[in-house]
């Protein structure tokens, strides 16, 4: 029974399979929906504007692609994917880089190094392992599996069906019941009702595939990149992780509130050839690195007693 935390909250394997039977029911609603649309357009029921029909087709396509996709890792998983059991100590150390440019200049520069407390404390977990690691930040998200895409694209659809239904419902409002420009229908507010019925099928379906998914993210051309890895956990990991509690746990705890207590006091401001750096002195950065080698070395220890 394996666990997948995703910061705040773990969703269990019987929460995964009710993710995605909902994600499902949802998905196959709407599609019947926008279906509907296209076929009173085939019959010359309802004439809609070409820019709609193509919107409606794409949406469709992308629905149906991901569905097909889904079937084939039920049918044949991936047997490629490969995991390391790891541990986080009480922090974890991101580090970001941001550049303000005018007129192609860079005018401003800045580096932070942030050591973030961790609110599951010490975790022991199975991380999924990339092909490559030297991968830049914005070309991450590529490294994600196929599926872990689908919860951005579901996002993207519900964000063009809102913007849909926004532009039906101003067409209405303004043409009333005359003149409506993308609909001949005794009732021109059928479309709008039935673009608005896709956009509630929708997000539940966001919901549920964020649920259900093992990793996510995106990159747009913007140069916004996210990607998530979330930390897989099981009866093994938790046996683990209470071996090491058990053993060494209050120390483990004194040590993670001393850190903390030194990451407040110390953390420091200093400029060096026109960039701002925004980071702990070297004696708090090197405390943090040997409580990661502690940890490490405590769980190899118990993994090799467990084995």
């Amino acid at each position: 029974k394996t666990s997948i935390g995703r910061g705040c909250c773990k969703v269990s394997k019987k929460q995964k399979r009710i993710s995605k039977l909902a994600s499902f029911c949802f998905v196959l609603t709407e599609i019947l929906v926008l279906a509907a649309v296209l076929i009173l357009q085939a019959t010359d029921v309802v004439e809609i504007e070409k820019w709609l029909q193509m919107i409606i087709i794409i949406i469709l396509s992308i629905h149906v692609l991901m569905q097909l996709w889904e079937l084939k890792v039920f049918i044949k998983p991936d047997s490629g994917e490969k995991f390391s059991l790891t541990v986080q100590g009480s922090h974890e150390r991101k580090k970001s880089r941001h550049q303000k440019t005018m007129y192609g200049v860079t005018v401003s520069d800045e580096v932070r190094v942030d050591y973030d407390r961790n609110s599951e404390g010490i975790l022991v977990y199975f991380r999924k392992v990339t092909s490559s690691s030297n991968t830049g930040p914005y070309c991450q998200p590529f490294l994600l599996p196929f599926r872990g895409w689908f919860t951005f694209f579901h996002v993207i659809i519900v964000l063009t069906l809102m913007i849909c239904t926004l532009i039906l419902y101003t067409y209405y409002s303004d043409y009333n019941y005359y003149a409506f420009p993308s609909l001949s229908f005794p009732d021109p507010l059928v479309l709008p009702i039935l673009i608005f019925v896709s956009l509630i099928l929708q997000i539940p379906v966001v919901v549920s595939s964020y649920y259900k998914a093992e990793d996510c993210g995106f990159c747009i051309p913007t140069g916004i990149a996210y990607t998530r890895w979330f930390k897989h956990t099981n009866a093994y990991t938790e046996m683990i992780q209470q071996n090491i509690q058990a053993k060494h746990g209050q120390r483990l705890q004194q040590e993670g509130e001393q850190l903390e207590l030194a990451i407040r006091r110390n953390t420091q401001q200093t400029q060096v050839n026109d960039v701002t750096y925004h980071d702990v002195g070297p004696q708090t950065a090197k405390r943090y690195e040997d409580q990661i080698v502690l940890l490490h070395l405590l769980l190899a220890q118990e993994h090799d007693q467990a084995c």
